[in-house]
């Protein structure tokens, strides 16, 4: 369910949600949503927040978006000025659409990667192969109960700093472990939506940030 305020934040159309890149350089620029009764998108409102937080060190970051969907998240980002992105998806009308909303934007290969596959499993590879990234933002659905506190915990137990800020949004409290490598930042409240930023004790050193490659086949 999408938040509404006095500003324009997103809108329906029979069921299919719309939403539009908030600023940057395809700012106004209408993306595709998705539809059925298990669709959750990002709420317009939460992306303008988590975008305020983190502010200019987007600019030339590298970005994984686990359970990407639309890719409303990811593309904002790279709106903003991110220099790439990898977007994990495993559902193939998701995948449609997100590749769609890339089309729009006009964000290639070069700049933006699309993976099919679980997310668990992808982070849970990342993790083993030490692939490094400045933000990892994930969105779980809320039916799958534990998988935002699963990715805390790979992330958290990962032999290398896997990112220097996680970004999740999730329903049910979790925790990163005492003595781990995340640490939790800040949490903020939407509704029966809670966004929680952990950053790594140790930020992530020869990653895959400006300028670096984007990992391969993970």
């Amino acid at each position: 369910m999408l938040l509404y305020s006095r500003m324009h934040i997103g809108r329906e159309r029979g069921r299919e949600v719309f939403v539009r890149v908030i600023a940057g350089s395809k700012k106004g620029i209408e993306l595709r949503g998705g539809h059925g009764p298990f669709f959750r998108p990002t709420q317009q409102l939460v992306k303008e927040s988590i975008f305020n937080t983190i502010g200019a060190d987007i600019r030339g970051a590298s970005i994984l978006e686990l359970f990407a969907g639309s890719g409303a998240v990811g593309i904002e980002a790279l709106s903003r000025g991110a220099a790439r992105a990898v977007f994990v998806e495993q559902d193939r009308t998701s995948l449609k659409t997100l590749r769609t909303n890339l089309d729009r934007c006009g964000f290639g290969p070069e700049a933006a990667v699309i993976r099919m596959g679980d997310a668990l499993r992808y982070i849970e590879r990342a993790a083993a192969q030490a692939q490094l990234f400045d933000f990892i933002f994930a969105d779980p659905p809320y039916a799958a109960k534990t998988a935002a506190q699963r990715i805390v915990d790979v992330v958290g137990s990962a032999g290398v700093a896997l990112c220097r800020t996680l970004i999740i949004e999730h329903a049910n409290a979790i925790v990163a472990a005492e003595g781990g490598a995340l640490e939790l930042a800040k949490a903020r409240r939407f509704g029966q939506t809670t966004v929680s930023y952990f950053t790594c004790r140790k930020e992530a050193a020869g990653g895959e940030g400006k300028g670096r490659a984007l990992p391969g086949n993970v």
